[in-house]
């Protein structure tokens, strides 16, 4: 193999698949990078076997051939040059790398001991603008579990039906659902892991759109340059809708600033309590309660638009805040039931098209 590419390119390349890289893996292939040219294309590939990435460089090929060398080493290396191109050469798994001013050689090993980073032959269900869908991923996400005793929680859940894409995340203590108006005729449902959704929030940058296809049990992100590879969780994700109440008897408008500043100053008075934050809903007024038996009580009032009936509540603050950190309207809506039921959270917007649920902690 012998090519030559821009160094430029060459590093924004690197800087997408060497995250890829497994860095603690008992397969030693997996901390390296493929380097594959063929048919006057260069691809950097890399994979930890439940996620991959195929990035498309471009370049003059010489000579077609394929070396495997570690990612780390070679992103440190790569990013320390600044000329204009750099050639390779492999030779007898050793990389050899030039500038008009470098040069190094990289211990490599065989292309032919790498996992294959599989294409995947599916049917496209959806081509989505990027910003969209990493806006929408920014606003879900975070309510996506972390416990792996329960995998089916570990992503986000997909449904495609009837022109509209709905993202959910849960980890049974609070859920976030965004609906997003899409030109697609097909109707699909998949589980994404978390940390795929992450790495293609990242990649999104790069491009302006991004193509979904889905196989059995793979789906792939088709983005400018570059193919982001993933296994689907298997099973069949909570029907998450039978907990979102109905009817509700309280309605609160609120600033969502003051909101957040006073939650947050309770916050350090309720940490000794399990995060516990008292919110009373009272005609125009909401009443914010922390205790703790250390630092004493906290108590604060604030003004706003409340319809229905009294009513309280208790949340983790953590879980408020996070949902609070989301909503970037001047106003935030909570609806309530009673104090063991669910609680429902908006955006005041008539476009935001997201629900978050908390449930109630008792206090």
């Amino acid at each position: 193999m012998k090519i030559s590419v821009s160094l430029d390119r060459f590093k924004k390349g690197l800087g997408v698949v060497e995250r890829i890289v497994a860095s603690k893996s008992t397969l030693p292939i997996l901390n390296n990078v493929l380097i594959r040219a063929e048919d006057s294309q260069v691809v950097l590939s890399a994979t930890d076997l439940e996620m991959g990435v195929n990035y498309y460089l471009g370049g003059k090929v010489e000579t077609a051939g394929s070396i495997t060398v570690p990612g780390r080493v070679l992103g440190n290396f790569i990013n320390s040059l600044s000329d204009d191109k750099i050639t390779l050469e492999e030779k007898s798994n050793v990389l050899y790398a030039k500038t008009e001013r470098s040069e190094a050689s990289l211990n490599g090993m065989p292309a032919d001991d790498f996992p294959t980073v599989p294409k995947v032959e599916g049917k496209e269900v959806l081509s989505i603008n990027s910003q969209i869908l990493k806006a929408a991923i920014n606003e879900v996400a975070f309510s996506a579990s972390l416990d792996e005793s329960r995998p089916i929680l570990t992503g986000v859940y997909f449904v495609i039906s009837n022109g509209l894409l709905k993202m959910a995340a849960t980890d049974s203590f609070r859920l976030s659902e965004k609906t997003i108006k899409v030109n697609s005729s097909e109707d699909a449902s998949f589980i994404i892991p978390i940390k795929t959704i992450y790495e293609l929030q990242r990649m999104m940058t790069l491009s302006e759109d991004v193509k979904i296809i889905i196989s059995e049990n793979q789906i792939m992100f088709t983005l400018t340059d570059l193919e982001l590879t993933s296994r689907i969780i298997e099973g069949e994700y909570p029907d998450y809708e039978q907990v979102v109440p109905k009817a509700f008897k309280t309605t609160a408008i609120l600033n969502t600033g003051e909101l957040a500043s006073n939650v947050k100053s309770a916050s350090f008075f309720a940490k000794e309590n399990a995060n516990n934050v008292k919110l009373l809903f009272k005609p125009n007024s909401l009443e914010v309660e922390a205790t703790s038996s250390q630092l004493g009580n906290f108590k604060s009032n604030l003004t706003g638009q409340i319809t229905g009936e009294e009513n309280e509540i208790s949340f983790n603050t953590k879980y408020l805040l996070d949902v609070l950190d989301k909503i970037n309207t001047e106003e935030v809506s909570i609806e309530l039931v009673g104090k063991l039921n669910p609680g429902v959270i908006k955006p005041v917007s008539k476009d935001a098209n997201v629900m978050y649920i908390i449930m109630p902690l008792r206090s």
